[in-house]
Protein backbone atom coordinates (compact mmCIF):
# COMPACT_ATOMS: atom_id res chain seq x y z
CA UNK A 1 0.00 0.00 0.00
CA UNK A 2 1.48 3.76 -1.07
CA UNK A 3 1.07 6.82 1.32
CA UNK A 4 0.08 9.55 0.55
CA UNK A 5 2.56 12.42 1.54
CA UNK A 6 1.20 16.00 2.07
CA UNK A 7 2.64 18.19 -0.56
CA UNK A 8 5.31 20.55 0.50
CA UNK A 9 4.81 24.26 0.68
CA UNK A 10 5.74 26.66 -1.88
CA UNK A 11 8.25 27.99 0.35
CA UNK A 12 9.53 25.01 1.15
CA UNK A 13 10.63 24.18 -2.55
CA UNK A 14 11.90 27.32 -3.41
CA UNK A 15 15.78 26.33 -3.44
CA UNK A 16 16.62 29.87 -3.20
CA UNK A 17 15.71 30.72 -0.02
CA UNK A 18 17.32 29.68 3.08
CA UNK A 19 16.17 29.11 6.67
CA UNK A 20 16.20 32.60 7.21
CA UNK A 21 14.98 33.98 4.33
CA UNK A 22 12.02 31.62 4.25
CA UNK A 23 11.48 32.23 7.88
CA UNK A 24 11.13 36.24 6.84
CA UNK A 25 8.88 35.80 4.00
CA UNK A 26 6.71 33.19 6.23
CA UNK A 27 6.33 35.88 9.53
CA UNK A 28 5.91 38.75 7.15
CA UNK A 29 7.40 42.39 7.33
CA UNK A 30 8.50 43.93 4.07
CA UNK A 31 9.45 41.02 2.29
CA UNK A 32 6.41 39.32 3.16
CA UNK A 33 4.45 41.99 1.94
CA UNK A 34 5.76 42.39 -0.97
CA UNK A 35 5.71 38.47 -1.58
CA UNK A 36 1.59 39.04 -0.98
CA UNK A 37 1.10 42.08 -3.63
CA UNK A 38 3.21 39.96 -5.89
CA UNK A 39 0.51 37.02 -5.46
CA UNK A 40 -2.49 39.23 -5.30
CA UNK A 41 -1.40 40.67 -8.69
CA UNK A 42 -0.43 37.37 -10.30
CA UNK A 43 -4.16 35.91 -9.12
CA UNK A 44 -6.01 38.77 -10.32
CA UNK A 45 -4.27 38.58 -13.59
CA UNK A 46 -5.33 34.97 -14.17
CA UNK A 47 -8.88 35.66 -12.88
CA UNK A 48 -9.04 38.71 -15.50
CA UNK A 49 -7.81 36.59 -17.70
CA UNK A 50 -9.83 33.72 -17.17
CA UNK A 51 -13.04 35.46 -16.86
CA UNK A 52 -12.80 37.96 -19.32
CA UNK A 53 -12.10 37.84 -22.80
CA UNK A 54 -10.90 40.77 -24.10
CA UNK A 55 -12.74 41.76 -27.24
CA UNK A 56 -10.68 42.29 -30.23
CA UNK A 57 -11.57 45.64 -32.30
CA UNK A 58 -11.75 45.86 -36.30
CA UNK A 59 -12.85 48.43 -38.31
CA UNK A 60 -16.16 49.58 -39.13
CA UNK A 61 -18.37 51.97 -40.64
CA UNK A 62 -17.42 54.18 -37.98
CA UNK A 63 -14.34 53.80 -36.05
CA UNK A 64 -10.95 52.20 -36.95
CA UNK A 65 -8.63 51.50 -34.20
CA UNK A 66 -5.41 53.60 -34.72
CA UNK A 67 -4.02 52.80 -31.54
CA UNK A 68 -3.48 50.48 -28.70
CA UNK A 69 -1.75 50.52 -24.83
CA UNK A 70 -1.59 48.83 -21.54
CA UNK A 71 -2.93 50.46 -18.86
CA UNK A 72 -0.30 49.92 -16.03
CA UNK A 73 -1.24 47.26 -13.48
CA UNK A 74 -2.42 48.71 -9.86
CA UNK A 75 0.20 48.02 -6.91
CA UNK A 76 -1.42 50.09 -4.66
CA UNK A 77 -4.73 50.90 -3.63
CA UNK A 78 -6.71 53.70 -5.48
CA UNK A 79 -9.21 56.63 -4.29
CA UNK A 80 -11.10 58.46 -7.10
CA UNK A 81 -12.26 61.27 -4.64
CA UNK A 82 -8.93 61.92 -4.05
CA UNK A 83 -7.46 61.58 -7.60
CA UNK A 84 -10.15 63.50 -8.91
CA UNK A 85 -9.41 67.00 -7.94
CA UNK A 86 -8.93 69.74 -9.79
CA UNK A 87 -4.53 71.06 -9.15
CA UNK A 88 -1.58 70.40 -10.89
CA UNK A 89 -1.99 68.91 -14.07
CA UNK A 90 -5.16 68.50 -13.59
CA UNK A 91 -8.56 70.15 -13.92
CA UNK A 92 -12.01 68.67 -12.56
CA UNK A 93 -14.97 69.67 -14.29
CA UNK A 94 -17.87 69.92 -11.27
CA UNK A 95 -20.57 68.14 -13.46
CA UNK A 96 -17.98 65.14 -14.03
CA UNK A 97 -17.72 65.08 -10.12
CA UNK A 98 -21.66 65.05 -10.02
CA UNK A 99 -22.13 62.62 -12.82
CA UNK A 100 -19.87 59.94 -12.13
CA UNK A 101 -20.67 60.13 -8.09
CA UNK A 102 -16.72 60.92 -7.61
CA UNK A 103 -16.94 62.49 -3.49
CA UNK A 104 -18.90 59.33 -2.97
CA UNK A 105 -15.89 57.22 -4.22
CA UNK A 106 -14.20 57.75 -1.09
CA UNK A 107 -13.82 53.86 -0.36
CA UNK A 108 -10.17 52.66 -1.97
CA UNK A 109 -9.76 50.60 -4.73
CA UNK A 110 -7.05 47.77 -4.21
CA UNK A 111 -5.02 46.10 -6.30
CA UNK A 112 -6.17 45.79 -10.16
CA UNK A 113 -4.55 43.77 -12.79
CA UNK A 114 -3.08 45.51 -15.94
CA UNK A 115 -5.90 45.68 -18.77
CA UNK A 116 -5.24 46.77 -22.91
CA UNK A 117 -7.02 49.61 -24.32
CA UNK A 118 -7.81 50.54 -27.92
CA UNK A 119 -8.17 54.47 -29.10
CA UNK A 120 -10.64 54.74 -32.25
CA UNK A 121 -10.50 57.32 -34.88
CA UNK A 122 -14.09 58.66 -35.29
CA UNK A 123 -14.53 58.36 -39.16
CA UNK A 124 -17.28 60.74 -39.35
CA UNK A 125 -19.66 63.09 -36.91
CA UNK A 126 -21.90 61.15 -35.11
CA UNK A 127 -23.29 60.76 -31.79
CA UNK A 128 -23.38 58.95 -28.71
CA UNK A 129 -25.82 56.17 -29.74
CA UNK A 130 -24.27 55.35 -32.81
CA UNK A 131 -20.91 55.42 -31.71
CA UNK A 132 -21.92 52.65 -28.70
CA UNK A 133 -23.50 50.72 -31.32
CA UNK A 134 -20.14 50.24 -33.28
CA UNK A 135 -18.35 49.35 -29.94
CA UNK A 136 -18.22 45.58 -28.31
CA UNK A 137 -20.63 45.33 -25.20
CA UNK A 138 -17.90 45.15 -22.61
CA UNK A 139 -17.07 49.10 -24.02
CA UNK A 140 -17.60 50.39 -20.55
CA UNK A 141 -13.86 52.58 -18.88
CA UNK A 142 -13.47 52.90 -15.00
CA UNK A 143 -12.27 56.01 -13.69
CA UNK A 144 -9.22 54.26 -12.29
CA UNK A 145 -8.64 53.35 -16.24
CA UNK A 146 -8.72 56.95 -17.30
CA UNK A 147 -6.62 57.94 -14.04
CA UNK A 148 -3.89 55.09 -15.44
CA UNK A 149 -4.07 56.70 -18.75
CA UNK A 150 -3.72 60.30 -17.20
CA UNK A 151 -0.91 59.10 -15.34
CA UNK A 152 0.89 57.71 -18.17
CA UNK A 153 0.75 61.01 -19.80
CA UNK A 154 1.62 63.34 -17.06
CA UNK A 155 2.52 66.38 -18.05
CA UNK A 156 1.02 65.89 -21.65
CA UNK A 157 3.57 63.35 -22.46
CA UNK A 158 2.95 61.35 -26.02
CA UNK A 159 0.68 58.17 -25.38
CA UNK A 160 -2.56 56.65 -26.08
CA UNK A 161 -4.42 59.62 -25.53
CA UNK A 162 -4.77 62.93 -27.51
CA UNK A 163 -2.72 65.48 -26.09
CA UNK A 164 -3.03 68.09 -29.01
CA UNK A 165 -6.52 69.62 -27.15
CA UNK A 166 -8.16 67.10 -29.37
CA UNK A 167 -11.02 65.39 -27.21
CA UNK A 168 -10.77 61.67 -26.15
CA UNK A 169 -13.93 60.19 -25.39
CA UNK A 170 -14.75 57.27 -22.70
CA UNK A 171 -17.74 56.11 -21.93
CA UNK A 172 -18.32 55.30 -17.78
CA UNK A 173 -21.40 53.95 -15.67
CA UNK A 174 -22.15 55.82 -13.02
CA UNK A 175 -24.91 56.33 -10.31
CA UNK A 176 -27.97 53.55 -11.11
CA UNK A 177 -26.73 52.37 -14.23
CA UNK A 178 -26.88 55.78 -15.93
CA UNK A 179 -23.82 56.00 -18.46
CA UNK A 180 -21.97 59.05 -19.29
CA UNK A 181 -19.25 60.15 -22.15
CA UNK A 182 -16.25 61.19 -20.19
CA UNK A 183 -14.42 63.67 -22.27
CA UNK A 184 -10.42 64.16 -21.27
CA UNK A 185 -8.12 66.76 -23.30
CA UNK A 186 -4.92 68.34 -22.83
CA UNK A 187 -4.53 72.29 -22.60
CA UNK A 188 -1.43 73.27 -23.83
CA UNK A 189 -1.56 77.07 -24.14
CA UNK A 190 -3.17 78.30 -20.89
CA UNK A 191 -3.15 75.77 -18.22
CA UNK A 192 -1.00 73.02 -19.06
CA UNK A 193 -3.38 70.01 -17.97
CA UNK A 194 -4.95 67.87 -18.22
CA UNK A 195 -9.20 68.72 -18.41
CA UNK A 196 -11.61 65.75 -17.64
CA UNK A 197 -15.82 66.74 -17.73
CA UNK A 198 -18.40 64.53 -18.57
CA UNK A 199 -21.94 64.92 -20.11
CA UNK A 200 -25.31 63.17 -20.43
CA UNK A 201 -25.68 60.45 -23.63
CA UNK A 202 -26.40 63.26 -26.78
CA UNK A 203 -26.75 65.85 -24.54
CA UNK A 204 -24.61 68.64 -27.12
CA UNK A 205 -25.17 66.94 -29.99
CA UNK A 206 -22.50 64.74 -32.58
CA UNK A 207 -19.22 64.32 -31.63
CA UNK A 208 -16.95 65.71 -34.20
CA UNK A 209 -14.46 63.17 -36.11
CA UNK A 210 -11.22 64.92 -34.57
CA UNK A 211 -12.52 62.79 -31.49
CA UNK A 212 -11.05 59.65 -30.70
CA UNK A 213 -13.00 56.90 -28.52
CA UNK A 214 -10.96 54.51 -25.98
CA UNK A 215 -12.39 51.31 -24.91
CA UNK A 216 -10.99 48.44 -23.02
CA UNK A 217 -10.12 45.22 -25.73
CA UNK A 218 -7.33 44.86 -28.06
CA UNK A 219 -6.61 45.39 -31.98
CA UNK A 220 -4.42 44.19 -34.62
CA UNK A 221 -3.27 47.36 -36.38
Amino acid sequence: MLLKLPPKRAVDQATFLDKDGARLVIKGGKRGDDLKVAIELAMLKILHQLSLCDPVLTENRLLKPVATAIVPARTKPFNAAAFYQTGTGLYVYKKFVDHLYVNDRRTTVGLAPERPYVALCLKERDCDKAIRANLPETHLSTLEDIAGLIEAQSGGKSGLLFNDGFVNIFYVEGRNGEVFAVCVFWDSEDDCRWFVSSRVLGEDGDWGDACQVLCPGTAVL
